[in-house]
């Protein structure tokens, strides 16, 4: 699913973040990033969703090679990945059951089906009440879950989270975490989930990957 070969990604500063990674991720696997914050966790993931180019490398997920080439655009109609990033994700101009909505339409599903998939989403993480509302005017948690409900809308083979439980209380890390746990027994998803401790997700998630601080030397020609 994920073939991972030298990459290399640098910080804006130009210190090394990652050196000649070699990574492989099978079909249905599920991996647990870890490491101190600015270590390169979140790029990494950027990378691995085809948003943000490395340094240098070759990056093929599902069998397409992302990087050197287009990115994301390399997955559009073969792969369907799922994404929940630390930092927003929904798009500010459209309500949250319209965030839902969009990647259905461009997979062109029909509207009935889209339908019937985001408001099933909405209900499962408890924001049906709060759907027409944009993101701006939901709280911070109910826009992480109405980013993890758009994966579940979505329906995807690769689920990419970045430190999903940051912020939640009690009440919604429970539902957070049913709702990985649900992916993680899915052989049928390749998962990769990044944090900076393992904590519950040690046992949870049997693969871990642990990234180190940045290499404090500046970016050499």
């Amino acid at each position: 699913m994920i073939e991972l070969r030298e990459l290399s990604l640098t910080d804006p500063e130009g210190r090394w973040l990652l050196r000649d990674l070699d990574w492989s991720v099978l079909k249905g696997g599920k991996w647990l990033l870890t490491g101190p914050s600015g270590a390169g966790k979140s790029r990494l993931l950027r990378v691995l969703g085809g948003v943000e180019q490395p340094r240098r490398g070759t990056v093929t997920v599902g069998g397409q090679r992302l990087w050197p080439g287009e990115g994301a655009m390399a997955l559009l109609g073969r792969l369907r990945v799922g994404f929940a990033f630390a930092s927003g994700g929904l798009l500010s101009n459209l309500s949250l059951r319209e965030n839902l909505a969009l990647p259905l339409r461009f997979l062109g599903l029909p509207p009935a089906q889209i339908q019937t998939r985001v408001e099933a989403a909405l209900e499962q993480v408890g924001l049906g009440s709060v759907a027409a509302l944009r993101p701006h005017a939901l709280s911070g948690a109910a826009r992480r879950h109405g980013n993890l409900a758009r994966i579940l809308a979505l329906q995807p083979e690769l689920i990419l989270l970045d430190d999903p439980l940051e912020g939640l209380d009690s009440a919604d890390r429970a539902l957070t975490l049913a709702l990985i746990q649900a992916w993680v027994a899915d052989p049928g998803i390749t998962l990769v989930l990044a944090q900076e401790e393992p904590g519950p997700f040690a046992e949870m998630i049997p693969e871990h990957l642990h990234l180190n601080a940045p290499i404090p030397s500046l970016e050499t020609p």
